[in-house]
């Protein structure tokens, strides 16, 4: 069996268990507390794909890598469970699972803004409730800053793509003027 079944079926159970509960909005910001410390955090995966390392140990990384040490019933269970079979090294892969199947309950729509200088909050709240307007449900956007850009900005919303950067403007300004000169060669 291939990990990504694996990790769906775990995940599918997390979620289910963490439903019954009424914990899954908690459960859901530890595990993307864990996922961002996951990723800073090279040595925590080493630790974890140790076998030499103790179980007991490992969970409380892992408690301590998801919500600061505190994590809440349902995750603490899931993550003893994982260990106990033996399914460390997919955890990265089981909680991108759990993500992804929460927003897909919870209708919550994904992108990316990239600008040039940072945003301030209430100019990225007017884009989310603008883009709120056009899609139904909830926006989750990160933000990134790329001085590259020189102004303007690139909105990634899952199967869009809008970008009003002036780098982008001038590419096209510098291809215009090429294909012209072609032309008159």
């Amino acid at each position: 069996m291939n990990s990504g079944a694996i990790s769906r079926r775990y995940a599918k159970a997390l979620l289910a268990y963490a439903k019954d509960t009424n914990h899954e909005d908690l459960v859901y910001k530890q595990v993307k507390g864990f996922i961002r410390h996951y990723l800073r955090v090279p040595e925590l995966r080493l630790a974890l794909e140790n076998p030499t390392v103790d179980k007991n140990k490992k969970l409380a990384l892992l408690e301590e890598a998801s919500r600061r040490g505190v994590t809440c019933e349902e995750l603490t269970r899931f993550l003893k469970l994982v260990l106990d079979k033996g399914r460390e090294k997919l955890l990265l892969f089981i909680f991108y699972s759990y993500m992804d199947l929460y927003r897909t309950e919870k209708n919550i729509h994904r992108g990316k803004l990239i600008t040039a200088v940072p945003l301030p909050r209430e100019t990225k709240e007017a884009l989310r409730t603008l883009i709120t307007r056009k899609l139904t449900g909830t926006i989750e956007f990160d933000t990134k800053v790329d001085p590259e850009l020189l102004g303007g900005y690139i909105l990634l919303m899952e199967f869009h793509h809008v970008d009003a950067s002036v780098a982008s403007q001038l590419r096209g300004v510098k291809k215009q003027f090429i294909d012209k000169n072609r032309r008159i060669v």
